[in-house]
């Protein structure tokens, strides 16, 4: 899992903060959040861009409003797409980092028609239009800071654009009652800066947490491997296709028992570890490997096409197994019985095609360890195999 790391404020689409690439998606798709305010916004910018557009007579300000509004309705139809994505398919990190994109520039579209709006009306001495530029920019601001907090790059960059030419055409107007004004969204703006990092953070522990629990439902404990969960998760994923084959491998140890009994069960639970360790440096995506429990393991194979690779896999993981392990100043050696079967991709159930393999394994066994298999005589393995 990739983990990129950038010190404060990202400084673009592509720079990514602390984070790993299952939060990146999940921050990103939470700005699907942001239906209802960013609606809400649009209603609010036609209303007051338009009523000072009448008190003012601005053209830029007319302008500003329309563009505002347009990038709004243009902001809900991303939203929903998004929304619409995420529900249908799997987003990749490419696909949250496109969504990011279109999502930010909108924003910022939107936050220098906010900007322009209040800038505006703040050059004309207008307190009635004072007052709705001032409501504005501070429910835009204060909307950003709280909704798209998960961005933070996005939701800072976009409060400075809309409210710091606005801070600085309040402190410009040149009374009392202004300059306070100014002083005041100074001190909003810096507050605003404080709050969408302390959402970012908030938000970016919890998920972490979430992430974290939900990776530990489906591990095993003790080897870190996969459990018997996520080993049925794994399966399921796999598509159907009659071009392919999937192999379960299956094996326990041979005379694990007597390691117990005679180093303790802490050197037991090392050695399935030390197991566990090899297996993951051994095998590559997307063959996976899973305890199922005590000192049964399985491997999942897909994407077959050369059923050679089949056996040539169960002779990789005997061999490298079956190497002496060093613990606890003892050299302990295992043997491993692995039995194996093979079906189309999706065409058979993993309860099924683990029973065969175990039958296999229990042969294999009888005769001492080693590798057996056990293919259904309807799986025409011929159409299969080729030279590469």
């Amino acid at each position: 899992m990739a983990l990129y790391r950038a010190d404060g404020l990202n400084k673009g689409f592509g720079v990514r903060y602390r984070e790993t690439d299952d939060v990146f998606k999940m921050l990103v798709s939470e700005l699907n959040s942001t239906l209802t305010p960013t609606t809400i916004m649009a209603v609010t910018i036609l209303a007051v861009g338009l009523f000072a557009y009448e008190s003012l007579g601005s053209t830029p300000l007319l302008i500003a409003t329309i563009i505002g509004a347009i990038a709004s309705l243009a902001k809900i139809a991303v939203t929903l797409a998004h929304r619409h994505a995420d529900a249908r398919q799997s987003v990749t990190v490419a696909d949250a980092a496109r969504w990011q994109a279109a999502h930010g520039l909108l924003i910022f579209l939107i936050a220098g028609c906010v900007g322009t709006i209040t800038t505006s009306a703040f050059s004309y001495r207008d307190l009635s239009v004072h007052l709705l530029a001032a409501a504005l920019i501070y429910g835009y601001s204060a909307g950003v800071a709280v909704r798209i907090s998960v961005r933070p790059f996005i939701a800072a960059t976009a409060i400075l654009i809309a409210g710091l030419p606005t801070t600085i055409s309040v402190l410009l107007y040149g009374d009392t009652v202004h300059w306070i004004l100014g002083m005041m969204c100074v001190l909003f703006l810096f507050a605003a800066m404080q709050s969408v990092l302390h959402v970012y953070r908030h938000t970016t522990r919890q998920m972490c947490l979430r992430l974290d629990m939900e990776r530990q439902a489906r591990r095993d404990p003790l080897t870190g491997l996969r459990n018997r969960t996520a080993l049925i998760e794994a399966y399921s994923s796999l598509e159907c296709t009659d071009d392919m084959l999937t192999c379960i491998h299956l094996f326990d140890l041979d005379g694990f028992k007597g390691v117990n009994d005679r180093f303790g069960h802490a050197v037991g639970d090392a050695l399935l570890a030390g197991i566990a360790k090899r297996l993951q440096e051994t095998l590559d995506p997307p063959i996976v490997a899973a305890r199922i429990g005590g000192d049964e393991f399985v491997i999942l194979q897909p994407d077959i096409r050369d059923p050679a690779d089949a056996e040539t896999l169960a002779r990789k993981i005997l061999d490298v197994l079956g190497l002496p392990y060093r613990i606890g100043g003892e050299e302990i050696a295992i043997g491993v019985s692995l039995g194996y079967t093979m079906a189309l991709s999706g065409s058979a159930k993993l309860e099924h095609m683990m029973a065969t393999a175990d039958r296999a394994s229990y042969r294999a066994k009888r005769s001492g360890g080693g590798i057996e298999h056990e293919i259904s005589p309807a799986l025409d393995l011929s159409k299969f195999s080729y030279v590469a």
